[in-house]
């Protein structure tokens, strides 16, 4: 049996920057300037291939906007909504750069959830576009902080998101149309979408159809793309594909038997000791951290291989900050305690596994010999194809990849296991992952932003990211990308 990973190499696909002198009305493509009439005469969703400059159609929207915004009685002011805080800087940017419009930006990490209405007219004061997470606006619109007849355009980037109770989907369903439908002389937005992933899920062919058509009723809109794929071929680069195939076996099975065995155990054990000092929620909090904890590390050993279980117990027994941030809540000193002292001792049992494991009892570096260590059952075949093919770029001047992943500790000990290979030193790797639970040395808004742009720069080479890279981000740079784990849309919509 076979998995296959994919990894795109050579021409990655690249989301134009125009520079800074550009005007970008000259620079628009027919399909761009055909794209903003649609839009200008009504409700339109840009469905386009990434890199052929969704967001370039939206900037000239909006220069189209800034009499109407500027003639209104304030307030009077375009939203543009993205789903990921890292977008917002983004966005926010570009805005500035190619059009005179004021713009200010918003996030969670800047204490919105606390402003009153006060706060919020203070820091909207002047501004004409506002960049947001979409659950900011819902939120404002929720306490009447916002009107709807106050926007007069609102766009929606990553607009395949607006599904289901989202906040995209709750913002046209509680808001939108319930102004549309009762009040239809209300002055409302103009609704102005992109995405390069029309349905955000997997569906049979003779399904698109009606699925489409919901859609547009949601976001009373309509589609435009481009009939014919091969007239964009001339202004998108199309990446290569390459699929790497590998063994799915994982560790021999009377070792991996043996080491399962072993952490059930020690849950069982933790469990015991919580039974006998804790009662009430208390007792069913720190149950239900361990179990979690014990299924994170079976993943691990599954996945990933046995040394990165180790490594992902060391880092959560070393860092005293990683178990509360891990399940995104304070946890009182003893209950720490508890999650604690299990978490150190799946880290010895396991490094004493790894210990009997590798010949002769002495415990190697890792990557020292890559066929012993998935011999031994330190690393799976998927980590070792991962390591194999990053080797085959060695030869590559000044790289910038991205390796997608699916969960954040998958992120953090691959990044752990990439910056300790001698083979490649020269490379510096960084982990980013997503969302205020996203567990294990929670990641700031700014360490993000930090990130980029060193690997704008080329200080950094290699990121390990889970979904908060997939959709619109701008890094023009980046020569290659691989899929670690499949991606959950069966696509993944980078801008590169």
């Amino acid at each position: 049996m076979t998995r296959a990973a994919a990894e795109a190499a050579g021409e990655v696909v690249v989301e134009e920057d125009l520079p800074p002198s550009c005007d970008p009305q000259t620079q628009a493509r027919w399909y761009q300037l055909e794209a903003l009439e649609r839009a200008l005469a009504g409700n339109t969703l840009v469905f386009l291939e990434t890199g052929a400059g969704k967001t370039l159609i939206a900037v000239l929207l909006l220069r189209r906007f800034a009499h109407r915004i500027r003639s209104s009685p304030p307030p009077s002011f375009a939203v543009f909504l993205v789903p990921t805080v890292v977008l917002v800087n983004q966005q926010a940017g570009v805005i500035k750069e190619h059009t005179d419009l004021r713009v200010a930006q918003f996030y969670g990490d800047m204490g919105v959830d606390f402003w009153n209405a006060d706060t919020w007219r203070g820091r909207i004061d002047g501004a004409e576009v506002l960049v947001m997470t979409p659950q900011i606006l819902l939120d404002n619109l929720r306490h009447s902080i916002f009107r709807l007849r106050d926007i007069p355009l609102l766009i929606f980037d990553e607009c395949h998101r607006a599904t289901g109770n989202s906040p995209y989907a709750c913002i046209l369903k509680e808001f939108y149309h319930p102004q549309l439908n009762s009040r239809p002389s209300d002055s409302i937005p103009t609704i102005f979408g992109m995405t390069a992933s029309l349905i955000a899920r997997n569906l049979a062919l003779d399904k698109y159809s009606e699925e489409i058509s919901e859609f547009e009723n949601l976001m009373n809109a309509k589609v435009y793309t481009v009939a014919s794929e091969s007239a964009l071929l001339q202004y998108i680069p199309i990446a290569t594909t390459k699929i790497v195939e590998y063994d799915d076996y994982i560790v021999t099975s009377e070792l991996y038997s043996h080491t399962i065995r072993c952490l059930n155990k020690l849950e069982t054990k933790h469990l015991e000791i919580l039974k006998g000092k804790l009662h009430g929620s208390p007792l069913e909090n720190s149950e239900k951290r361990i179990k979690k904890l014990n299924a994170m590390f079976l993943y691990c050993i599954s996945d990933l291989g046995v040394w990165l279980a180790a490594k992902a117990a060391e880092i959560l027994q070393s860092n005293k900050e990683s178990c509360v941030s891990f399940w995104g809540e304070e946890l009182d000193e003893k209950l720490e305690g508890f999650v604690r002292n299990y978490v150190r001792d799946v880290y010895s049992d396991l490094s004493e596994i790894i210990l009997k494991m590798t010949k002769r009892g002495v415990q190697r570096h890792i990557g020292e010999d890559f066929a012993e260590d998935l011999q031994d059952g330190l690393l799976t075949s998927k980590v070792y194809f991962l390591i194999k093919s990053l080797m085959g770029y060695r030869h590559m001047q000044d790289l910038r990849c991205i390796v997608f992943v699916e969960r954040v500790i998958t992120s953090i000990v691959l990044e752990a296991l990439l910056s300790t290979i001698n083979q490649m030193s020269g490379w510096s790797v960084r982990y980013m992952a997503s969302g205020r639970n996203c567990g294990l040395q929670h990641q700031s808004r700014n360490k993000h932003v930090e990130i980029v742009d060193s690997f704008r720069s080329g200080k950094v080479h290699l990121i390990i990211a889970t979904q908060i890279l997939e959709e619109g981000l701008d890094v023009p740079s980046c020569n290659l990308i691989i899929r670690f784990d499949q991606a959950a849309t069966g696509r993944c919509q980078c801008s590169f």
